[in-house]
């Protein structure tokens, strides 16, 4: 025990002596926490629709009223011809023309135009309002009513914010990152400068220096992760529960991570080649593993990918476990990381036979 714990001290004076550790480990989440926070509150008012009104009748104007009364839109009137080519150079999403004849009553009905850009997300919120209103217009104007009524309750983030869900998620990217790059960085110098060679000599083994390695890993990234959150409570007022199962995650999660960055380094034996390649690993995972967004809402072939990310398993743990608090799920997805971490810890160890350097 007394060998483990000085190679934690050791490991730790180490890092804080890094600039570039320090940076990824408590600058790069901090940044990417305040620019996420920036973006939710720029998004949080309603979406500008653009719309053109060339037919001017009464009832026209109580269609647009009633897109006005939903909140959702904030409405931004201009002419057809303008508006047309302002989608088409890219300066809106989407715009609604009420054309002539719209307010006339005739036996083939009137009609709207929604004319969007299907590459920007804001167009199927648009498409969304636009049919909703139009339902309850035909309703209304039919002197019918709703057979059945949809109350929709969101029920697990009533009182957070959109940045509590992404939250999670930026914790355990930049746990992935720093483990992975840390863990490289270390073995590949080490091995190049010999040290392992001096380390076999000693009656440190190989598996007392990895679980040296991922005990003080954990301490850096539960230090990480406490500014993340004092951050997030004193500039966002953001609330998260962290207990036992939050603490279980991020100590498997840093031991799967570090067992990945332990496999990298010893498959590939030059620094540079080691780092490239985890790079280039870890930034498609950062984006296909829900860390941003729900893997529900990507494609097909890319959620099949999402499902064997170890990242995607933590991710949605951690917001089992911080945010939801769905014990269930947050114990399934414990389940994954800590028997990937076991796995992945094992491999790395055999990998790295440091007698044989």
């Amino acid at each position: 025990m007394s060998k483990i714990l000085a190679e934690i001290k050791y490991s730790l004076l180490m890092f804080f002596r890094n600039k570039g550790n320090m940076f990824w480990t408590f600058g790069f989440p901090v940044i990417m926490l305040l620019l996420m926070g920036m973006m939710y509150g720029l998004q949080s008012g309603p979406l500008t629709l653009s719309y053109a009104n060339d037919d001017g009748s009464a009832s026209s104007m109580a269609f647009v009223d009633a897109l006005n009364a939903t909140g959702a839109v904030k409405l931004q009137e201009g002419t057809s011809a303008d508006l047309a080519q302002s989608l088409k150079d890219g300066k809106i999403g989407a715009y609604l023309e009420i054309p002539h004849g719209f307010g006339n009553n005739n036996s083939a009905g009137s009609h709207v135009e929604l004319y969007y850009d299907k590459s920007q997300q804001t167009s199927a919120i648009f498409l969304t309002i636009v049919q909703q209103v139009t339902d309850a217009y035909n309703l209304k104007a039919a002197g019918a009513k709703e057979s059945i009524a949809l109350d929709s309750q969101d029920v697990a983030t009533t009182a957070m914010k959109p940045l509590d869900f992404a939250l999670p998620g930026i914790i355990g990217m930049c746990m992935m990152l720093s483990a992975i790059t840390t863990t490289v960085s270390i073995n590949v110098k080490n091995r190049a400068r010999g040290i392992f060679r001096k380390l076999a000599t000693t009656p440190l083994s190989r598996v007392e220096w990895n679980i040296s390695k991922i005990i003080s890993q954990t301490i850096i990234t539960l230090l990480s992760i406490a500014l993340s959150l004092a951050i997030a409570y004193a500039v966002y007022g953001i609330h998260i529960n962290f207990d036992v199962m939050a603490f279980a995650l991020i100590l498997f999660g840093t031991m799967t991570f570090v067992g990945l960055g332990m496999i990298f380094a010893g498959i590939l034996k030059s620094e540079e080649s080691a780092s490239t390649v985890s790079t280039m690993i870890c930034f498609p995972l950062m984006f296909i593993s829900g860390t941003f967004f729900s893997v529900d809402l990507m494609p097909s072939f890319l959620q099949d990918f999402a499902r064997i990310s170890p990242l995607t398993y933590l991710n949605y743990g951690l917001r089992d476990a911080m945010i939801s608090g769905n014990f269930n799920d947050a114990l399934f997805n414990l389940g994954v990381v800590a028997v990937l971490g076991v796995v992945f810890f094992a491999i790395g160890v055999v990998l790295m036979k440091w007698k044989e350097e």
